[in-house]
């Protein structure tokens, strides 16, 4: 009977989807509320699924996903007009997503996806750039108040050096995940503004991942 009980195991895994995402959400102090899974297609959000949560703990979506890509989980409550949102990096398989309500999206801890790692990894380092252009837009702003000119323009010059280094920042992390779906999203996302960076990224690509949906919006922006 064991024997017979591991085979239909062996079979049922067999017949599995191999292409469904099982995404596991953790919400903190959540108790009532909407959940929608949306994903991104031609500049329009699709609702892929929905949870209405009342006082479930365990918030389970399971969708087929035919590649790893950009998805989004919109919050509604009655504490907003508007919906909270997040997004992440989902892959097939098992996925778990813990975040709070009061943190949404903002505290948020992803598993079981290597494109959400380096896409985490990416939103920590440009977080800090950006955190240093404000500070040095702020100076600027004060400086100009007080007729400071001259301190004005090395501000200035100084925020110009910056946002290069974070072009550069992420012109080279694309290029050292090219073997991921990420690094065709970073190219189209923020490193528009060169064609030379966005066609020396898509020649760098993984075959595999010249496949991808990233990839081809890559190929046809380079392609106009």
């Amino acid at each position: 009977m064991k024997i017979k009980a591991l085979i239909l195991a062996i079979i049922l895994t067999s017949c599995s989807n191999s292409n469904e995402l099982i995404l596991d959400v953790e919400i903190k102090d959540l108790k009532k509320g909407k959940l929608i899974l949306t994903k991104l297609n031609d500049s329009v959000l699709n609702s892929i699924d929905s949870f209405n949560v009342n006082g479930e703990k365990n918030i389970v979506f399971k969708n087929e996903l035919n590649e790893p890509e950009l998805l989004f989980l919109e919050l509604y409550t009655n504490q907003s007009k508007d919906p909270f949102s997040l997004s992440f990096f989902a892959e097939k398989g098992q996925m778990k997503l813990k975040t709070s309500l009061d943190k949404y999206g903002y505290e948020l801890k992803v598993t079981g996806s290597k494109n959400d790692s380096i896409l985490r990894e990416y939103i920590k380092v440009n977080k800090k750039f950006n955190d240093q252009k404000i500070d040095l837009i702020k100076k600027s702003f004060e400086l100009k108040k007080n007729n400071q000119n001259d301190s004005v323009i090395e501000v200035d010059n100084l925020l110009i050096q910056l946002n290069k280094r974070q072009f550069l920042h992420n012109a080279n992390y694309a290029l050292r995940n090219k073997d991921f779906e990420i690094s065709p999203y970073i190219a189209i996302t923020d490193l528009r503004e060169s064609n030379k960076i966005l066609d020396t990224i898509y020649k760098s690509l993984n075959i595999n991942i010249k496949d991808s949906k990233y990839s081809k919006i890559l190929k046809s922006i380079l392609n106009n």
